[in-house]
């Protein structure tokens, strides 16, 4: 294991979860009893304690608890986490310190604790405001449910509050797309996650698809409903700052922006992911084996060396993910590489086709609004 350089943010994985949705792949689990919850727990707080005397964390790096569904655990629980934290040197002074929250699990007393514990930021896994698609893909809660919880954590006392929306949902159209959009923002929610849904392999909804039980929007609608979600939120003054997310100036995921800075992060539990600068540490997805592996001293997960060129091309398709780019001076002086001169050929078409904008005069490069579209097929290039 290679010395790690100063973390900028702290993750928490949560694997559990009330009922699984129909489109999840990621590695959470329903129905967990308590006693497991509570083991799981214990060896986070270990790995806390074992790991923490390995790294140095800044002291402002953000922190974010995800999952799953971190809202699921009980308050002892939590606060046995955030303790195990404060104590170990990873929650020190937090530049943002996040909870994700299932509205269906959401109440105001709730919310006022999580506030109490340290966290200023909520971000509810809302996917939807119409009652019929949220059905569609197996979520718990309903329309209303989402907007009282929203509410409820203003009341608490957040003032930096997000929300996750999916489009391309089974049952919707462009206008309950638009309706979903409307009320958020009339919500007063000032960031929001846009993603077109994925299917995943070996999902559930994978399988209703095969046999024909649900119904996709054509792609001529995904389209026009990725075009409304840009040019709706542009207008009600979120600005696109990454692919996926829109703010209002000083509302960006400053968590989220250690990783599309390609800077270290120290995540703890199942499933969950580290990066140390030229190394990546990936947890097993297994609780059982995780916690196994924490209660008898040993390693939950395994070192995968990254050469400097897989260091690049991560770096260059996470930075371009954002929408002021990255700066080719300060990629040259970290990797030793020209961008224009390794990637100038393959890029020249994006750059002719107005996907790609290049600033020669001030070295920076991003991709423009129509680059987005396509980002996947420029970040190709990037991979060797």
């Amino acid at each position: 294991m290679q010395k790690w350089e100063q973390i900028q943010g702290v993750y928490i994985h949560t694997p559990f979860c009330l009922q699984k949705c129909l489109y999840c792949d990621f590695a959470s689990y329903a129905g967990a009893d308590t006693e497991t919850m509570e083991k799981y727990v214990d060896a986070v707080c270990s790995e806390i304690m074992m790991r923490s005397n390995e790294v140095t964390i800044a002291d402002q790096a953000t922190l974010y608890f995800g999952g799953g569904t971190p809202s699921l655990l009980s308050e002892k629980l939590l606060a046995k986490l955030v303790e195990a934290l404060q104590k170990n040197g990873c929650w020190l002074q937090p530049a943002e310190a996040t909870i994700e929250v299932n509205p269906g699990t959401a109440d105001l007393d709730k919310l006022r604790f999580f506030k109490d514990l340290g966290f200023d930021r909520i971000s509810f896994g809302v996917q939807s405001l119409n009652d019929a698609e949220l059905r569609a893909v197996g979520r718990i809660h309903t329309a209303n449910e989402a907007l009282d919880a929203i509410t409820m954590a203003e009341k608490a006392g957040f003032t930096r509050v997000s929300a996750d929306l999916i489009y391309g949902l089974p049952e919707q159209s462009l206008q309950t797309l638009k309706t979903s959009l409307q009320n958020l923002t009339a919500a007063g929610l000032q960031h929001l996650s846009v993603y077109g849904l994925t299917i995943e392999k070996n999902t559930p909804l994978a399988g209703m698809l095969d046999k024909g039980k649900v119904e996709l929007p054509d792609e001529d609608c995904q389209l026009a409903m990725y075009e409304l979600v840009q040019e709706y939120l542009e207008a009600q003054g979120l600005h696109r700052y990454e692919i996926s997310n829109y703010a209002v100036s000083g509302q960006e995921s400053r968590h989220n922006l250690v990783y599309w800075h390609y800077l270290p992060y120290l995540s703890f539990g199942s499933s969950a992911c580290s990066f140390n600068g030229s190394q990546r540490f990936t947890a097993t997805d297994s609780v059982t084996d995780y916690i196994e592996s924490i209660q008898s001293g040993k390693s939950c997960g395994g070192f995968e060396d990254l050469t400097k060129e897989m260091q690049l091309s991560e770096y260059l398709f996470m930075g371009l993910r954002t929408t002021v780019g990255i700066d080719l001076i300060e990629t040259e002086q970290r990797f030793g590489c020209d961008v224009m001169l390794e990637f100038g050929v393959e890029l020249e078409k994006f750059i002719r086709g107005n996907l790609v904008f290049c600033d020669i005069e001030h070295r920076r490069m991003r991709l423009t609004e129509q680059g987005m579209r396509f980002s996947n097929e420029i970040f190709e290039i990037f991979v060797k």
